[in-house]
């Protein structure tokens, strides 16, 4: 473990003991600068290691509170991953309603700011049918974040290209302010809960859940810990929305609907039915036949799509195995010379690796690839992005370079 700063071995060490613990997070997810910045603020007010050693004893104390908030990730933004909120209005709420519901009801978990609860909330109010009540719970660990949801006020930051405006949600107030429209903040709610343990009963069950980019931070033991709490929350008939790269096989209860790289599951309203051992063969008299059975050749496989190919590098690259990432993203390009998001992704691996030189050939690639293409089109991708995305960032890139 990399401690920071020359601070004690111990403390750091019970520090990420204790996050990993509350927040189920791998251990190498904790960024050492946060603690230690949390560490640094408590020594200066005169406190003593051995002080907050005790404090880190019991999970209850402001200090060890302070650690778990420190660790935990908050960026988020509206309508992020749109083809979900997409998915949701075309095809999710009208399934829903099959059912003829009294309402529609949907929970983010992991909320964060609230952005993407707010964004829940805005895409089931203009799906249902008029009249139809639509709640929204927002559940996170940080109540300092959960107070920023509530307050409804957001910036520049939670408005982003990447997650274009497609539902009614708020209103300017300034310069570079929003808040939230009245209708779609009187639907939503938030609470804190851990998804490490099951959400209390008094919230019942959701027709919408998402969870998305929460449990990648995760260890494989404390995902199938949440997840199981997750599902437990979905309603018969109910969708489960999770990011990209966070799980590898479809959670027990639920089948996947949509493309792979949707990462989107549905509990079907009749539990589905384990499959049946076959039934034990009849003894044979007579000799055995010594004739081997035909082997029946494997069905071929379908083509696999860039996002795919992506989806596995960016895999790599959250398990630190940054060579072998490099190697695919670089096969990708070749197999796939006009995919734009593997050219940037390229691009920005081979800038944090030091090797702008590199770099600048894939930029100019994604600028030229980009301009040829109306600004709005959305380009498939692990998030469906629209060119004028990567011109700007290309844009972007280019001209600091040339500034330098």
């Amino acid at each position: 473990m990399t401690v920071p700063g020359g601070l004690d071995p111990l403390l750091f060490a019970r520090a990420r003991q204790l996050v990993s613990e509350r927040t189920g997070f791998r251990d190498d997810a904790i960024a050492p600068e946060s603690l230690e910045r949390v560490v640094r603020a408590e020594l200066a007010r005169g406190r003593t290691l051995v002080d907050l050693l005790t404090d880190l004893q019991n999970p209850e104390t402001p200090f060890a509170q302070t650690v778990v908030r420190a660790s935990l990730v908050g960026e988020t933004y509206f309508y992020r991953h749109p083809e979900h909120f997409r998915f949701v209005a075309r095809d999710g709420v009208p399934g829903v309603l099959r059912r003829n519901p009294s309402r529609l009801r949907g929970w983010s978990a992991g909320c964060a700011t609230g952005e993407e609860a707010y964004s829940l909330a805005s895409c089931l109010m203009a799906s249902a049918p008029p009249g139809m009540p639509v709640e929204v719970l927002g559940t996170d660990l940080n109540e300092a974040s959960l107070a920023h949801a509530r307050r409804a006020t957001y910036g520049t930051w939670s408005r982003r290209d990447s997650g274009p405006h497609l539902f009614p949600l708020y209103r300017p107030t300034g310069e570079r302010e929003v808040v939230i429209l009245e209708g779609v903040r009187n639907v939503t709610s938030f609470a804190v809960t851990n998804l490490m343990g099951p959400l209390p009963d008094l919230f019942g069950h959701f027709e919408f859940i998402l969870c998305r980019n929460v449990l990648t931070y995760f260890t494989p033991a404390a995902r199938e810990v949440a997840i199981g709490h997750i599902v437990r929350a979905l309603a018969p008939g109910g969708y489960l929305f999770l990011g990209t790269v966070e799980v590898d096989r479809v959670p027990e209860g639920l089948v996947r609907v949509g493309p792979p790289e949707l990462q989107a599951f549905h509990r079907p309203e009749t539990p589905l039915m384990p499959a049946k051992a076959p039934a034990p063969r009849p003894a044979r008299s007579g000799p055995p036949r010594m004739t081997p059975p035909p082997v029946a050749s494997p069905p071929p496989e379908p083509p696999r799509s860039p996002s795919q190919f992506h989806l596995e590098a960016l895999e790599r690259i959250e398990q630190g195995d940054v060579p072998r990432a490099s190697l695919m993203l670089e096969a990708l390009v070749r197999q796939f010379p006009d995919y734009l998001p593997g050219l940037l992704e390229l691009a920005l691996l081979r800038e944090r690796n030091g090797a702008r030189a590199a770099a600048y050939p894939l930029m100019r690639a994604v600028h030229a690839r980009a301009a040829k293409l109306p600004p709005d089109q959305l380009v498939e991708g692990p998030e469906c992005l629209p060119a004028r995305f990567y011109k700007a960032s290309a844009d972007a890139y280019l001209n600091q370079g040339a500034a330098e």
